[in-house]
Parts: structure tokens; C-alpha cells; sequence
């Protein structure tokens, strides 16, 4: 398998490129907004792209998305939107199957990101990796000696619906999980319902809580906004809890983190980790690191589950 179409896709932005099973890009990546509704007519198209940008044939497609996967079916079972809506039953290899007559791996996105680290990003020589992303909603995965933990059904690494507080803030019928509140779709959720509590919070009476983003309560923080930086404190206890909770299950050597919330805000999100973690924490600390494979995390972890695991 030299030649493979790459696809790393969000409920947001669709990537893809041309690489080797290895991990070397041969293509820029191209980003283009998802079309939930029409995601395997959408991959059919790009794999076709792919194909007459390369200078030699495809052998193989590897897809690594967002929502429950069933990866020996090649379906997605449930993709998640923006708007935290799902999309059920995607056939995605079929599909790719039927056009082009390629082989098609699918993965989960955050399971995929977790094999991408081992083989392509942060690790060192630890025997054991956690991946968390925080992007729409929170996910990650485990790799220990090179096998990914996949679970019973193939739905391990739901980081996101752990119960970090006995707060009321759901997600996926989860109280107190912990992407209802630290997620790109949590933050602004989160900090609405702290302003319309608390009317009283310096700066908040200036807030459009129907409009607010997860961004504008990060640039509301680094200008200073009292309301914006006692909401991301508590988003920063939060997340130490999330992290330890996943580090006294699995006890990882390290732990990276990725997705567009740790990307854009490594400082916050790194370093609120960083000062709290111990408090929540039993097992050995590990090291926490920031992918170095930042948006592109997604290309290679379908690579890596393409390349499959070791045996």
C-alpha cells in the first residue's frame, strides 16, 4: 500500500491528501467545509480529486471521522453535526467501493488521533498514550503497546461524556459530562448560563448569550473580561479533573491534547491542565503535551489505522 487518499473529517471541515502508508504527505492537505447530509457523495468526489492529483494510482483510502463508527461495516453509525444534531447510518466504504473499487479503513476521529500520536506525533518511548481532543465535543483514545483500545462495541475513548461535577449540564443524556461544559459547543453554552445566573459579573451585562461563541470567550479572557476569565477558571478545573479521571483509569506515560479548542488556546488549556491536575490526580503524572501534528491529526491518524496496529 504506497499510495492512500487520507481523509480526517469534522463536523466542521473535511481534510484530505495523498500520502504514503508511512506518513509522508505527497499532496498539500485541502480543507472544505463538511456536508453531513451528503458526506459519503462528498468522499466519493474527493477521492476522485485525489486520484487526478497524484502522480501514481490509489491503492487504498483511509478515512478517520467524527461520531460512533462501525469500522468493519464501514459505516458511520452516528455522525455528529455542529449543531449537535446526528446523521445516522453514513456507508462510507461502500460507497468509495462502488466509484472507485478502492479498499476503504474507517475509523472513529479521536481513536484515530490516539494511533496517529503513537506512530507520527508526541510520544517518546512511553508504553502508554492518551489522547484527548477538544474541538464541537471532547474525545481521545488510548493506545498501550501499540493496540488501541477499542472497547466491546468499539466506543472507548468517550472521553467527552465523563462525569467531571454534579452539575445539571448534559450532554448525550450524560449529566455532568464533561464536553457539556469544556467543549467548542460547551463553552459558550456554559458561560451563557454562569452570565444569566450571575447578572452581576463585571462585563456581562454587554454579552449577547444567544450569540456567544467558544471564541468569544477566550478574546473576552485575554482583554481582560471578568465574567469570560472566572468561566474559563472554571473550565480549567474542569479539564484537570477530565484528564486525571482518564490518567487514573489507564495510567498513560503521556497524555496529548489536540482539536481546535487546544490548538487556538494552548496557554489556557494547557497550562489549566497543568497547574490543577495533581490535585484530582492518583496514578504517576504524566507528561501532557500539545500535538505537534496540529489540524492535520486526523490525516494521520487514518494513515496509522490503515497501516494497522502492532501485532
Amino acid at each position: 500500500m504506497d499510495c492512500v487518499a487520507a481523509f480526517g473529517i469534522g463536523s466542521t471541515n473535511f481534510r484530505s491528501a495523498v500520502a504514503t502508508a508511512d506518513g509522508t504527505l505527497l499532496t498539500e492537505p485541502g480543507v472544505e467545509p463538511t456536508r453531513p447530509r451528503e458526506l459519503a457523495d462528498q468522499l466519493v468526489a474527493a477521492v476522485g480529486d485525489l486520484q487526478r492529483s497524484a502522480d501514481r494510482s490509489l491503492d487504498a483510502v483511509a478515512v478517520s471521522t467524527t461520531g460512533l463508527v462501525d469500522d468493519d461495516a464501514g459505516t458511520i453509525r452516528e455522525f455528529d453535526t455542529p449543531a449537535g444534531e446526528t446523521v445516522d447510518r453514513i456507508a462510507v466504504a461502500s460507497a468509495v467501493e462502488r466509484a472507485h473499487g478502492l479498499p476503504v479503513a474507517l475509523v472513529n476521529d479521536c481513536n484515530a488521533a490516539a494511533l496517529g500520536e503513537w506512530y507520527h506525533g508526541a510520544r517518546d518511548d512511553e508504553e502508554c498514550l492518551a489522547h484527548v481532543t477538544f474541538g464541537t465535543g471532547i474525545g481521545g483514545g488510548v493506545v498501550a503497546d501499540g493496540r488501541l483500545l477499542r472497547g466491546e462495541r468499539g466506543q472507548a475513548g468517550e472521553f467527552g461524556l465523563l462525569p467531571v461535577g454534579p452539575h445539571e449540564y448534559e450532554s448525550t443524556g450524560v449529566a455532568g459530562a464533561w464536553e457539556a461544559v469544556c467543549s467548542g459547543r460547551g463553552i459558550p453554552a456554559f458561560a451563557a448560563r454562569r452570565i444569566e445566573a450571575d447578572a452581576g459579573s463585571a462585563g456581562a451585562e454587554r454579552v449577547d448569550t444567544d450569540a456567544l461563541t467558544a471564541e468569544d470567550v477566550f478574546a473576552a479572557a485575554d482583554a481582560g473580561e471578568g465574567w469570560a476569565v472566572t468561566c474559563l477558571d472554571a473550565v480549567a478545573r474542569y479539564n484537570a479533573a477530565g484528564v486525571a479521571a482518564v490518567c487514573n483509569a489507564v495510567n498513560p506515560g503521556v497524555v496529548t491534547l489536540g482539536g481546535g479548542v487546544a490548538l487556538h488556546n494552548p496557554d489556557r488549556i494547557v497550562s489549566g491542565i497543568e497547574e490543577r491536575l495533581d490535585r484530582f490526580l492518583f496514578v504517576d503524572r504524566p507528561t501532557i503535551r500539545l500535538t505537534p501534528l496540529g489540524d492535520d491529526i486526523g490525516l494521520y491518524g487514518a494513515l496509522a489505522a490503515a497501516r494497522g496496529e502492532r501485532t
